[in-house]
């Protein structure tokens, strides 16, 4: 008997360790957005349905990807694939004391000039400086529109809502 929980413990150890992570993170259209300790008060006032906002609030511009959900990047102007492309550009654009400074970038399929932040990523994805996140309790009820609406209506500013998986 004490075989069969230790192999059945042994099973739910591995099945814990090939589940993934995953976020539900909110970045602000804004690049440049902070949250004022007001705005931060009222949005820690949301029905979060047991899950623990997580604010993220950085002094340079970072990137919030969508992980294991991340498939192409294609031009903002085109549509064309740039995949290739892009992972290029973001290390030209990155920094490690700077973070990422100048996100105006020429495509390579049509010269058109864009923002990184405006590319047509297959998941959404974008920079920010403030950023919250979410791990979603698998019970809640919380919908990510619903926040993002919140989000808007306290901070006066639309939201791109990101699905993470790690």
């Amino acid at each position: 008997m004490n075989d069969k929980k230790q192999s059945k413990d042994a099973t739910r150890e591995v099945t814990i360790a090939k589940m993934s992570d995953y976020y539900v993170r909110f970045i602000p259209d804004n690049i440049l957005t902070t949250l004022k300790q007001d705005e931060i008060c009222l949005i820690k006032e949301l029905d979060w349905s047991g899950n623990t906002p997580k604010f993220i609030c950085s002094e340079t511009v970072q990137f919030a990807d969508a992980g294991q959900n991340f498939e192409y990047v294609k031009c903002a102007s085109c549509s064309a694939n740039i995949t290739e492309w892009w992972g290029n550009a973001m290390s030209l654009a990155y920094s490690d004391e700077h973070g990422f400074t100048n996100l105006e970038v020429i495509t390579p399929c049509c010269d058109m000039r864009v923002s990184l932040h405006d590319l047509d990523y297959s998941l959404t994805q974008g920079f920010y400086k403030t950023m919250i996140e979410i791990s979603p309790n698998p019970s809640s009820h919380l919908s990510s529109e619903h926040v993002a609406n919140y989000l808007k209506m306290i901070t006066k500013e639309a939201w791109r809502i990101i699905h993470a998986r790690y």
